[in-house]
């Protein structure tokens, strides 16, 4: 497969925010089609980056990495791969720290052994209705720290017509994307979650299991670090939701959440306008996934081989995963909590 060139411009509305900021790439312009296929070697700035932040070194990486290989294929039942670029990515958002990486890879893997009806639909063929409901987004532009930004607009979700279960494989799916960029997995990502127009139809339909599993794709079983996470046009409704998720976040993950009602300065004041689509009081074109929709058609095998990852016959080790506890041990708006 030919490798195109990675298309990263920087357009005369944000020239000047990038000229101000020391982070190489900021406010950079980054084609998502192609952005994920760029192998190229990383810059010297990068590479010192990763090595301030995430401890790592670049003469030590292939020692990283096997090392990182040894414990996976040593662990009984595990079905991942075993390449560089998949096990880099766990070493990335762990630091280098081998026995949390290796963690990840467990949980990363057992997500789909322990609640495999969140995967059913994680293929870009099995998601475009999903994805044509203009839920998600990822920026074409960077932010100031040279971060990717993920918009997630909630209320937009249609009940009727769409699942909780399809929801979470369309959002794992933009994850995979953006973590599949060397560069995003040194600086991390924001989320900006939209709350507008969120109403007593979604909480209906979210179990504790289901936010259980949300929250632990956010922050122990998934390689990407998601360095900010902005919630906007919430209501009071959204505080019922939170108080179910507040639970199973931890300090580190709630210190990284802000909350901005409907005023846009305060949004600006973490995510620069000079990015933001309109809907959101910035200078770039209205909300619009189709970059997005194509980057993930092209993944298509990619996502195929992701779903023979998990645990033989779905047998999780008990030690994956610490006893979870919740305050509200028997409240369930949908379902039944599981044992």
């Amino acid at each position: 497969m030919e490798m195109k060139p990675l298309e990263m411009t920087v357009l005369p509305d944000v020239v000047t925010e990038a000229e101000n900021s020391c982070y190489p790439n900021a406010f950079a312009l980054e084609v998502l089609k192609n952005s994920h296929l760029d192998n190229s070697p990383l810059s010297m700035d990068w590479h010192k980056r990763a090595q301030e932040e995430l401890q790592e070194k670049a003469e030590w990486r292939d020692r990283d990495i096997q090392a990182l290989r040894d414990l996976v294929v040593a662990e009984e039942c595990l079905v991942c791969s075993i390449s560089d670029e998949f096990l880099i990515k766990f070493l990335r958002a762990k630091k280098f720290d081998y026995e949390k990486s290796f963690k990840m890879v467990q949980r990363y893997c057992a997500m789909r052994s322990r609640s495999p009806q969140n995967f059913l639909k994680s293929l870009p063929s099995l998601a475009k209705d999903t994805m044509d409901c203009q839920l998600q987004n990822v920026l074409p532009h960077r932010d100031s720290l040279a971060r990717r930004v993920f918009i997630f607009r909630v209320g937009k979700w249609n009940t009727v017509t769409t699942t909780p279960e399809e929801i979470f494989s369309s959002n794992f799916m933009c994850l995979e994307l953006m973590a599949k960029e060397q560069k995003t997995q040194i600086s991390g990502i924001v989320a900006l979650i939209d709350m507008e127009g969120f109403g007593w139809d979604h909480i209906m339909q979210l179990t504790v299991e289901y936010i259980r599993n949300v929250v632990s794709l956010v922050q122990n079983s998934f390689p990407i670090r998601f360095r900010e996470i902005h919630i906007i046009n919430e209501s009071y409704l959204f505080d019922v939701t939170y108080a179910l998720v507040k639970p199973f976040l931890s300090e580190k993950i709630r210190n990284r959440i802000s909350f901005h009602g409907s005023d846009f300065e305060s949004l600006h004041r973490a995510i620069s306008p000079a990015i933001l689509p309109r809907d959101y009081g910035g200078d770039q074109q209205t909300f619009n996934n189709c970059q997005l929709k194509e980057a993930l058609e092209n993944l298509e095998d990619y996502f195929q081989e992701l779903q023979g990852f998990g645990y033989t016959n779905n047998i999780v080790p008990s030690e994956v995963y610490e006893k979870e506890t919740h305050p509200f041990p028997a409240f369930c708006l949908s379902g039944q909590l599981p044992e």
